[in-house]
């Protein structure tokens, strides 16, 4: 990252500042599932369509990403790092 920041423009770090700032206010731990959210439930957790009595237990938010992107799993999930 260090590198990276050396090649780009002040500007673009001075961006890249602002989005981390702003990340860091709107994201949050999903209260039921410990997913990321920019509200109190995150996607999956307000998603209707879902299965609720399917739960996939996972170790990180980043694995749900994982599981995702296969489209095979409909129901929820449960983050134990959270």
């Amino acid at each position: 990252l260090a590198f990276h920041l050396m090649k780009v423009s002040v500007e673009d770090t001075s961006r890249l500042t602002v989005a981390i700032d702003e990340m860091k206010a709107k994201v949050r731990f999903c209260d039921r599932c410990f997913n990321l959210a920019e509200g109190d439930l995150c996607a999956v957790c307000t998603d209707d369509r879902r299965d609720a009595s399917v739960l996939c237990v996972v170790e990180d938010p980043r694995d749900i990403v994982a599981v995702e992107r296969t489209g095979e799993f409909r129901g929820r999930y449960h983050v134990l790092g959270g």
